[in-house]
């Protein structure tokens, strides 16, 4: 993947924190970024944003968007709206990293193991006790964290705001709901690209 798209991010960010700052456009940063990376035309696509290596925002779609509007709309949605943190300010610009992750290749999962750690992200649907719940992680996520997959499982459905199982039992919450059919658990596929920014003001000041 080509990180323009995370240079389109930032720049979307950078735009709106910094009212006075010139808009540099997709197009100029694809020129001065060479890839042989083809990208879709659509895609479901995630922006997460770090600052200091600590996890400061994160939302995106499952829904597939144009990607050029899409990554422009989520870069603002998650650096400002992710309701578990406060919205992303200036002072913070300098020690922020961005990456850009598009998703593919959506399978049901037929076991509770049916999956990669790696290589799948998770998306977790079912209904208990006449509640929906539902939650994700990216393909990235369990490497990062160092998880195997029963430790990913349980912190699943902590991101689905579901406590009713330990974690000795979650594999068979999984299997079991899948099963009897209650609980959907898809695996799917996803490709990221990271930018600092440091890397982001070397690209942007080098655009005549």
């Amino acid at each position: 993947m080509s990180k323009s798209l995370c240079c389109l991010a930032f720049e979307s960010l950078y735009n709106k924190l910094f009212t006075d700052s010139p808009r540099i456009s997709y197009d100029k940063f694809k020129s001065i970024i060479h890839s042989n990376a083809e990208l879709p035309l659509k895609a479901p696509l995630f922006i997460t944003w770090n600052k200091n290596e600590q996890l400061r925002g994160c939302i995106g779609t499952f829904q597939p968007l144009p990607i050029e509007s899409g990554t422009k709309r989520f870069s603002l949605t998650s650096s400002l709206q992710d309701p578990r943190f406060p919205p992303i300010g200036k002072s913070e610009f300098n020690s922020l990293s961005v990456s850009v992750t598009l998703l593919d290749n959506f399978e049901p999962a037929k076991e509770w193991d049916d999956w990669t750690v790696g290589d799948h992200g998770l998306k977790v649907n079912f209904n208990k006790d006449g509640e929906m719940y539902s939650g994700t992680f990216l393909p990235s996520v369990a490497v990062e964290q160092e998880w195997d997959k029963i430790t990913t499982l349980a912190y699943l459905l902590k991101k689905a705001d579901y406590t009713g199982v330990s974690k000795s039992k979650t594999t068979e919450f999984y299997q079991t709901g899948i099963d009897e059919g209650w609980l959907e658990l898809v695996r799917y596929e996803g490709v990221k690209e990271c930018l600092d920014y440091n890397e982001f003001m070397e690209l942007r000041n080098s655009i005549k």
